[in-house]
């Protein structure tokens, strides 16, 4: 049900309006109307709506500059946005995710798509938000608060951690998201892998892009936190990989954004950031390199993609241009049919960062190391119930 959710639609073209009025409210939604962008930007901070909806090509200021100042205020940051465009080319739609959209509805579509589309981004629209604590009022003479000695008591110590018993071992000829999961893995899904340094996520991934590669899928790495060259050394020796043929037969690519963090380049390498890291530039480069391999919303190949982390670009961005970049990156895994993995290390972001980037995805995975073994297991997933079992994954 609508539950009294406020849409705010940017349309010129008022006949249009009417009928997404019609159609929107007979399904309890509160809509509100502009009809050119700048109209937009300006009523949109006064409804606070729950979902905005902006058509690309309006006078005055079209939906991407609309979208784009919306996303520079931290009130609208997460406000789900969704683009009603008639351009349908992917250029077009990566434009729409670097400024911050969630969604594309090319037009034209019929009411019945319009509807269940707002429905469903409403209801993954549910995140927590951060309650803020006023701070406390002043006086006029300074309160002194006196340090109380601690006092440690020898029954309030903490007892020993438990070490973990995992039920089982992964297997090697079996797909390695279905068997922490417990169920197949719907294409284009965007899963998290979180866990501490030195915890097994890296040694995961790699294992899960090795199956795609056996089995003839398109594969990309986007290299955050390691060199390139090492990538295809592990998976060359490990798995007994041919990287050259694999490259060569345009079956993988890999996407350098590591070099730049060394101040160098890397020539030998045909998708490298050079001079500073842009996430625009990066959000290219790794587009060109899926139309290589036929990873696009048009060709849908599918395939695997992991991204190895995005630890450092909460080093190196603020926060809002992460997440849409994190974002853009599962919207088109999604529409391509792409199954990506990204890879989180624990505290690199705060608890509320973190969930929010967890609502972006469609399965968490949590990792530790437990005397010298790699654990893994499913924490959530949305196409049914996670199994919460631990597994060992290290002789994989």
């Amino acid at each position: 049900m609508a539950n009294g959710k406020k849409i705010f639609i940017a349309e010129d073209n008022q006949h249009f309006c009417e009928l997404y009025r019609m159609a929107l409210g007979a399904e309890g939604y509160e809509v509100h109307f502009a009809y050119n962008g700048k109209e937009a930007l300006d009523k949109i901070p006064t409804v606070t709506p729950d979902l905005i909806i902006l058509d690309v090509m309006m006078p005055e200021m079209d939906g991407y500059e609309v979208c784009h100042k919306l996303r520079d205020l931290p009130r609208f940051a997460l406000t789900p946005v969704i683009m009603l465009t008639a351009l349908s080319t992917d250029e077009d739609r990566i434009r729409g995710y670097q400024v911050g959209a969630d969604d594309y509805l090319t037009k034209p579509f019929s009411l019945k798509v319009l509807k269940a589309r707002v429905a469903n981004i409403l209801e993954r629209a549910v995140a927590k938000k951060v309650e803020v604590v006023p701070a406390a009022p002043q006086t006029a003479q300074p309160i002194i608060q006196v340090a109380q000695p601690i006092v440690l008591k020898e029954e309030m110590t903490a007892a020993p951690a438990r070490p973990i018993a995992p039920v089982r071992s992964l297997s090697l000829g079996e797909d390695v998201l279905e068997q922490l999961f417990g169920a197949p893995i719907p294409p284009g899904s965007s899963i998290l892998a979180l866990g501490s340094l030195g915890s097994g996520k890296s040694f995961f991934c790699r294992l899960f892009l090795a199956q795609g590669l056996k089995k003839g899928e398109k594969c990309m790495f986007i290299c955050m936190d390691d060199d390139p060259s090492m990538v295809r050394r592990e998976l060359n020796s490990k798995y007994s990989l041919d990287l050259s043929t694999c490259e060569g037969q345009n079956q993988i690519r890999f996407v350098d954004a590591y070099s730049w963090s060394g101040g160098r380049t890397a020539p030998e390498e045909k998708f490298a950031i050079t001079g500073s890291l842009e996430l625009s530039d990066l959000s290219a480069l790794i587009s060109e390199a899926g139309a290589e391999l036929g990873q696009t919303d048009q060709t849908k190949t599918g395939g695997k993609r992991v991204v190895d982390s995005i630890s450092s670009l909460f080093l190196n961005f603020e926060l809002p241009y992460v997440q849409r970049f994190i974002a853009f990156l599962a919207r088109s895994g999604h529409f391509a049919g792409v199954s990506t993995i990204f890879v989180v290390e624990q505290g690199a972001c705060n608890d509320q960062t973190l969930n929010n980037i967890k609502y972006i995805m469609d399965g968490v995975l949590e990792f530790r190391n437990e005397e010298q073994r790699f654990l893994g297991r499913a924490q959530s997933m949305k196409w049914g119930t996670a199994m919460s079992e631990w597994v060992d994954i290290t002789q994989a």
